[in-house]
Protein backbone atom coordinates (compact mmCIF):
# COMPACT_ATOMS: atom_id res chain seq x y z
CA UNK A 1 0.00 0.00 0.00
CA UNK A 2 0.98 3.68 -0.93
CA UNK A 3 2.23 6.05 2.13
CA UNK A 4 -0.97 8.06 2.10
CA UNK A 5 1.35 11.67 2.29
CA UNK A 6 3.22 10.46 -0.76
CA UNK A 7 -0.14 9.44 -2.17
CA UNK A 8 -1.36 11.63 -5.00
CA UNK A 9 -4.75 14.03 -4.01
CA UNK A 10 -7.67 13.22 -5.63
CA UNK A 11 -10.53 14.85 -4.50
CA UNK A 12 -13.75 14.27 -6.21
CA UNK A 13 -17.80 14.82 -6.03
CA UNK A 14 -20.71 12.17 -5.45
CA UNK A 15 -24.19 12.33 -4.58
CA UNK A 16 -25.41 12.32 -0.91
CA UNK A 17 -26.73 8.81 -1.35
CA UNK A 18 -23.33 7.57 -2.66
CA UNK A 19 -21.82 10.10 0.10
CA UNK A 20 -23.99 8.60 3.17
CA UNK A 21 -23.07 5.03 1.67
CA UNK A 22 -19.43 5.26 2.21
CA UNK A 23 -20.22 6.41 5.59
CA UNK A 24 -22.39 3.88 6.17
CA UNK A 25 -19.52 1.14 5.10
CA UNK A 26 -16.50 3.33 7.24
CA UNK A 27 -18.51 2.94 10.19
CA UNK A 28 -19.37 -0.40 10.01
CA UNK A 29 -15.99 -1.50 9.37
CA UNK A 30 -14.07 0.74 11.94
CA UNK A 31 -11.90 2.44 9.07
CA UNK A 32 -11.86 5.69 7.71
CA UNK A 33 -13.53 6.67 4.72
CA UNK A 34 -10.63 8.11 2.63
CA UNK A 35 -9.59 4.00 3.16
CA UNK A 36 -12.72 2.61 2.18
CA UNK A 37 -12.91 4.88 -0.89
CA UNK A 38 -9.44 4.00 -1.83
CA UNK A 39 -10.62 0.44 -2.15
CA UNK A 40 -13.36 0.33 -3.53
CA UNK A 41 -11.78 2.65 -6.36
CA UNK A 42 -9.07 0.03 -6.57
CA UNK A 43 -11.97 -2.73 -6.68
CA UNK A 44 -13.56 -1.17 -9.45
CA UNK A 45 -10.69 -0.81 -11.25
CA UNK A 46 -10.01 -4.47 -10.70
CA UNK A 47 -13.69 -5.31 -12.10
CA UNK A 48 -13.95 -2.97 -15.29
CA UNK A 49 -10.49 -4.30 -16.44
CA UNK A 50 -8.38 -1.36 -15.95
CA UNK A 51 -6.58 -2.80 -13.34
CA UNK A 52 -5.25 -6.14 -14.08
CA UNK A 53 -3.63 -8.26 -10.49
CA UNK A 54 -1.05 -10.57 -10.96
CA UNK A 55 -2.98 -13.95 -11.46
CA UNK A 56 -6.81 -11.76 -11.30
CA UNK A 57 -6.87 -12.05 -15.40
CA UNK A 58 -5.98 -15.42 -15.33
CA UNK A 59 -8.68 -16.36 -12.41
CA UNK A 60 -11.53 -14.25 -14.27
CA UNK A 61 -10.71 -16.47 -17.44
CA UNK A 62 -10.78 -19.13 -15.60
CA UNK A 63 -14.18 -18.23 -13.65
CA UNK A 64 -16.08 -17.48 -17.10
CA UNK A 65 -14.70 -20.45 -18.54
CA UNK A 66 -15.80 -23.06 -15.66
CA UNK A 67 -19.48 -21.64 -15.81
CA UNK A 68 -19.75 -21.63 -19.76
CA UNK A 69 -18.12 -25.36 -19.84
CA UNK A 70 -19.91 -26.51 -16.68
CA UNK A 71 -23.57 -27.64 -18.06
CA UNK A 72 -21.54 -29.55 -21.14
CA UNK A 73 -19.45 -31.43 -19.05
CA UNK A 74 -22.04 -32.34 -16.56
CA UNK A 75 -24.01 -33.44 -20.06
CA UNK A 76 -21.17 -35.54 -21.32
CA UNK A 77 -20.64 -37.05 -17.43
CA UNK A 78 -24.41 -38.27 -17.62
CA UNK A 79 -23.92 -39.60 -21.18
CA UNK A 80 -20.92 -41.37 -19.99
CA UNK A 81 -22.73 -42.83 -16.61
CA UNK A 82 -25.39 -43.73 -19.05
CA UNK A 83 -23.04 -45.74 -21.79
CA UNK A 84 -20.88 -47.41 -19.12
CA UNK A 85 -24.35 -48.89 -17.74
CA UNK A 86 -24.93 -50.03 -20.92
CA UNK A 87 -21.81 -51.62 -21.54
CA UNK A 88 -21.66 -53.16 -18.52
CA UNK A 89 -25.31 -54.80 -19.49
CA UNK A 90 -23.90 -55.87 -22.56
CA UNK A 91 -20.88 -57.59 -20.84
CA UNK A 92 -22.96 -59.46 -18.65
CA UNK A 93 -25.15 -60.98 -21.19
CA UNK A 94 -22.15 -61.49 -23.99
CA UNK A 95 -21.27 -63.68 -20.66
CA UNK A 96 -24.29 -65.23 -20.06
CA UNK A 97 -24.60 -65.58 -23.83
CA UNK A 98 -21.12 -67.35 -23.59
CA UNK A 99 -22.09 -70.16 -21.25
CA UNK A 100 -25.56 -71.33 -23.08
CA UNK A 101 -25.08 -75.10 -23.88
CA UNK A 102 -21.15 -75.30 -22.58
CA UNK A 103 -20.56 -78.08 -20.05
CA UNK A 104 -20.15 -77.15 -16.38
CA UNK A 105 -16.87 -77.22 -16.39
CA UNK A 106 -16.83 -74.62 -19.60
CA UNK A 107 -19.00 -72.26 -18.13
CA UNK A 108 -16.80 -72.41 -14.85
CA UNK A 109 -13.95 -70.90 -17.06
CA UNK A 110 -16.14 -68.77 -18.79
CA UNK A 111 -17.31 -66.68 -15.74
CA UNK A 112 -13.69 -66.87 -14.08
CA UNK A 113 -12.55 -65.25 -16.78
CA UNK A 114 -15.24 -63.09 -16.73
CA UNK A 115 -14.67 -62.31 -13.29
CA UNK A 116 -10.42 -61.43 -14.11
CA UNK A 117 -11.98 -58.92 -16.62
CA UNK A 118 -14.21 -57.39 -13.95
CA UNK A 119 -11.50 -57.16 -11.61
CA UNK A 120 -9.06 -55.74 -14.38
CA UNK A 121 -11.97 -53.20 -15.55
CA UNK A 122 -12.25 -52.00 -11.71
CA UNK A 123 -8.48 -51.79 -11.53
CA UNK A 124 -8.01 -49.66 -14.74
CA UNK A 125 -11.30 -47.34 -13.75
CA UNK A 126 -8.63 -46.40 -10.63
CA UNK A 127 -5.60 -46.19 -13.07
CA UNK A 128 -3.66 -42.72 -12.42
CA UNK A 129 -0.09 -41.94 -13.88
CA UNK A 130 0.31 -45.75 -15.39
CA UNK A 131 0.87 -46.72 -19.18
CA UNK A 132 -2.40 -48.27 -19.98
CA UNK A 133 -1.38 -50.19 -23.01
CA UNK A 134 1.02 -52.12 -20.60
CA UNK A 135 -1.89 -52.42 -18.09
CA UNK A 136 -3.90 -53.77 -20.78
CA UNK A 137 -1.32 -56.38 -21.74
CA UNK A 138 -0.90 -57.50 -18.13
CA UNK A 139 -4.63 -58.06 -18.06
CA UNK A 140 -4.71 -59.96 -20.99
CA UNK A 141 -1.59 -61.99 -20.01
CA UNK A 142 -3.50 -62.26 -16.20
CA UNK A 143 -6.90 -63.79 -18.48
CA UNK A 144 -4.62 -66.20 -20.86
CA UNK A 145 -2.79 -67.74 -17.74
CA UNK A 146 -6.10 -68.51 -15.76
CA UNK A 147 -7.34 -71.08 -18.50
Amino acid sequence: MTDRHQAPYVPFRCSKKTSDLISQIAKEQHRPKSEVLRDLVDKGLTASGAKVEEGELYRMIQEAVNAAMKPQVERLAAISAKATHIAGAAFFMSIFAATQGQSPAEQRRIEEAAGTARELGIQYLKLKDRDVDAFLKEGAKRILEDE
